[in-house]
């Protein structure tokens, strides 16, 4: 069965953790109680005094009636509230016809800890970072999509050949290219975007959200603006101009 943390019988197509019941299932673990405890649970769904397994493997109904894996239920990382499923957002980053492998991991940065996305391009040709991040973007929800998007020849492997996290480059949160604000709407702005992301220099083109933002951060960032410009900004503007060059327009034109 796949169940949700109240164990309860998930829907075709959601994530669920797999459990395994049956005659065949086991008493538990020789010799190791918390174990046994933890791992087989009582059977909601069985007679009196059944079990079942727990796997700690999360995996989904295809409507075709396939289990698909999608992780284990320890990699899962919390993210300013929200459970993710790293495996989760893999599955979509090998999607992309110009990725031939992806791995995504936490990682401490502005405001916390954000999710990073590590993707080996096909055929040596590196893929846009920008562009699969937007891709990401395109398809799941902005709790999911890793703060930033790192593109490398291949993905580092130990002498056994299983991926070296350790390895992992960090991240890098900043923009590729500076360009200074252009007039005072613009110095606000960036003053206000390094202040809320408690970063350093930020330019008109840095994307508020590669940076290390997300939506708590948004709303504070429309607080401060409220405060210091006297303007009233919706989190949506933010979200459609996350620049300080795309969002200084918008509080001229509104």
């Amino acid at each position: 069965r796949v169940l949700d943390a109240g164990l309860c019988l998930v829907p075709v197509g959601v994530v669920g953790e797999l459990y395994v019941s049956g005659v065949q299932l086991a008493r538990g673990y020789v010799g190791r109680s918390g174990l046994t405890a933890g791992r087989f649970v009582a059977d909601p769904f069985g007679g009196a005094g059944s079990r079942m397994y727990r796997t700690g493997d999360l995996v989904r109904w295809t409507p075709e009636g396939e289990l698909v894996f999608v992780g284990r239920a320890d990699d899962q990382v919390k993210i300013r509230g929200f459970r993710v499923e790293p495996g989760e957002v893999e599955t979509v980053l090998v999607s992309h016809p110009h990725v031939s492998a992806a791995v995504v991991a936490a990682r401490d940065g502005a405001g916390g800890k954000q999710l990073v996305a590590y993707a080996a391009g096909v055929g040596g040709a590196l893929p846009d970072s920008e562009e699969l991040r937007s891709f990401l973007t395109s398809q799941l929800p902005q709790f999911m999509v890793p703060a930033a998007v790192v593109v490398l020849d291949e993905l580092p492997l130990t002498v056994n050949g299983k991926l070296d996290r350790r390895a992992l480059p960090e991240p890098d949160f900043s923009g590729d290219t500076y360009r200074a604000p252009r007039n005072l709407h613009e110095e606000i702005l960036a003053g206000l975007f390094t202040e809320v992301l408690d970063t350093g220099q930020i330019g008109i083109d840095d994307n508020f959200f590669a940076l290390g933002g997300h939506s708590l951060l948004a709303t504070r960032l429309t607080s401060r603006i409220r405060s210091v410009l006297g303007a009233e900004v919706p989190i949506r503007a933010v979200f459609e101009n996350p620049t300080v060059a795309g969002l200084a327009p918008w509080l001229t034109h509104n």
